[in-house]
């Protein structure tokens, strides 16, 4: 008997290994990541602020991604991203607290579950040349309704569907949630096109907000490249009955010259009472370049001046400015992916 196991043993480890991999031919498994770190200044008419920071051109990041292939034009996605402070070490409570997702895909389309990115923040990512991060970015989500939101930019406990890459560039990004969890529930649409010189987006939000009632949302973007010049549009509108109400427009741009990236801004957000009384304005420019040394590596410099009026007090960089007071920043950082 002894001698017959130990016979078997070997055919079973070939068979074993066989069939590990014929599984590992169809499917993958990618270990991704970045780290951007950066200096950061803020001053303001009440605080300046001076710091080593994270995160002045994209997020830093620990992430796992992988597919299936499960024939028939089939196939099992997932990603699991874990985002962190890179100036110190710490990250949030939750641990993957940027993506977590599963899927199936198929020639119809994908459905995801999770927790995800959701349609309004992809079109406020997509058309801004600043990107979602920095001094000089996001002055439109910034000072909208929606950012004091628990999904301004990914849902918890997300449905979505999103269809597939083979509709001559147009693109439906359809998405809810349940209502586990304060404030509720998220459901949203984006509808674009992306095609040669041209995209476009159009995205409709609805943040279930009981104590100021529904926040709906408009958001729509755009974007146009002539050869190394890519021009951006932004607009987003987001209103309650119950409360104040927001909007704010941008303009950007960007130019490519060999290994450097040169990109400018100007945006204006306002908040207006229910009433329709004017309470808050500010305006934002900003100018920015990325240098890339290399595929993975880029050094970036980005510089940010507001203005406040109507009872505004927006400063940068942690800094703290008074009522209708300006304030300005500048980060200047290194970012590495792999």
């Amino acid at each position: 008997m002894t001698t017959k196991t130990s016979r078997a043993l070997p055919l079973a480890a070939c068979l074993l290994w066989a069939l590990t991999g014929s599984a590992a031919a169809q499917s993958t498994v990618t270990l991704y990541g970045v780290v951007d770190t950066n200096v950061t200044y803020g001053h303001g008419s009440l605080r300046t602020e001076k710091a080593v920071g994270t995160g002045g051109l994209a997020g830093s990041r620990l992430g796992f991604r992988g597919t299936e292939d499960l024939g028939g034009g089939l196939r099992a996605n997932f990603a699991f991203e874990h985002g962190f402070n890179s100036d110190i070490g710490t990250a949030t409570a939750v641990f993957w607290n940027r993506q977590s997702l599963i899927g199936l895909a198929s020639p119809a389309g994908e459905v995801q579950l999770g927790r995800l990115y959701t349609p309004t923040f992809m079109v406020h990512a997509t058309y801004d040349a600043f990107g979602p991060q920095g001094v000089a970015a996001q002055q439109v989500l910034l000072s909208s309704l929606e950012v004091s939101q628990a999904a301004n930019i990914r849902a918890n406990n997300a449905v979505q569907y999103q269809t597939p890459a083979t509709l001559g560039g147009f693109v439906a990004q359809l998405m809810t949630t349940d209502s586990d969890g304060t404030p509720g529930k998220y459901t949203g649409a984006r509808f674009g096109y992306a095609g040669g010189a041209l995209a476009a987006d159009v995205a409709f939000g609805n943040y279930d907000n009981n104590p100021i009632g529904d926040l709906k949302t408009l958001t729509v973007g755009a974007r146009y490249k002539v050869g190394a010049l890519a021009v951006f549009g932004l607009y987003d509108r987001a209103r309650s009955g119950l409360a104040s109400r927001t909007q704010g427009l941008q303009m950007s741009m960007s130019w490519t010259m060999g290994s450097t990236e040169l990109k400018a801004s100007v945006a204006q957000s306002s908040v207006q009472s229910a009433a329709g009384a004017d309470i808050g304005t500010t305006r934002r420019i900003g100018v920015g370049a990325v240098h890339n040394l290399s595929r993975r590596t880029a050094l970036y410099t980005s510089m940010a001046r507001v203005t406040n009026s109507n009872g505004a007090s927006t400063a940068l960089n942690g800094s703290a400015t008074a009522v209708n007071q300006g304030s300005h920043g500048i980060d200047v950082g290194i970012r590495h992916a792999f």
